[in-house]
């Protein structure tokens, strides 16, 4: 094995939940049911009266590997990944959207280009041939119109950086500051940004997001959402130009059609 490469030897997938049982069901059977590599699944929630509370319950039961975190640390994505990450016994971490089943089909590629060097793999809907599909429409044309301004802006690399779903070392995770407000998913924008700001190996791969097709109750806010994602918008136009900027994202070869005309580097799986 290179010095690039790693050795993967438990995934921790964290699942951060709301009201979300049903979703929750189906997500944790189809993980179950998919991966080959040694997991476990830690389901984490806020409050004691999440009625996802006794599906996890249920799950611990059924499988094995199953776990139910309770988040101390106060409500909202950041804290429930923090709670997640300290309960993990994985040297690699999946964040994961419980509402989200079909992006499973992708972590085996992720997990590939885990083990051939990246530090950080980002799930994209708008690169490589990804899609975004149901949802809010108000949330889906200022996610895709943020992005590519924001690449423009700034030089970020990655086709979509405020997609939930990523893949990091656990390592790698813990010396990143992570300070973004709990108000929906910025704490990814930010994870995104600061990788590249810290000159990580990064990595891509597409996925197809059809969002809430099982139901539980969303936290989308326009308002709350679009000043916390605009506040670390502001800081990578401020900051990523004068970090390490890796200049490229790594990608499986099954995706070489995509790599013209941007920051794309392959890796084959003979490699």
């Amino acid at each position: 094995m290179s010095e690039r490469q790693h050795a993967v030897k438990k995934l921790s997938i964290l699942l951060p939940v709301f009201n979300e049982g049903e979703s929750l069901k189906i997500m944790v059977q189809i993980l179950k049911a998919t991966l080959e590599v040694s997991n476990e699944v830690l389901i984490i929630y806020d409050s004691l009266d999440d009625t996802s509370i006794p599906t996890a319950r249920w799950l611990e039961d059924r499988y094995a590997n199953i776990r139910p975190v309770f988040n101390a640390y106060g409500r909202g994505v950041p804290n429930a990944i923090k709670a997640g990450v300290e309960a993990s016994e994985g040297d690699v971490i999946l964040i994961a959207l419980v509402d989200e089943v079909f992006p499973i089909a992708r972590i085996e590629e992720m997990l590939f280009l885990i083990r051939h060097g990246c530090d950080l793999v980002s799930a994209t809907r708008y690169g490589l041939g990804g899609r975004r599909l149901g949802g809010s429409w108000i949330g889906h044309v200022c996610s895709r119109t943020a992005n590519v301004v924001f690449r423009r802006v700034t030089g970020f690399v990655m086709s979509d950086a405020t997609t939930g779903m990523k893949m990091i070392k656990k390592s790698v995770f813990k010396r990143i500051p992570i300070e973004a407000g709990a108000v929906g998913w910025a704490f990814s924008f930010e994870l995104a940004i600061k990788a590249q700001f810290y000159g990580l190996r990064l990595g891509e791969v597409p996925v197809v997001s059809v969002d809430r097709i099982f139901g539980g109750d969303s936290t989308f806010r326009l308002g709350a959402w679009a000043r916390e994602y605009f506040r670390w918008f502001c800081w990578g136009v401020k900051y990523l130009k004068k970090g390490k900027a890796p200049g490229k994202v790594y990608i499986p070869g099954k995706y070489r059609r995509y790599a013209r005309g941007r920051h794309y580097a392959i890796i084959d799986h003979r490699q």
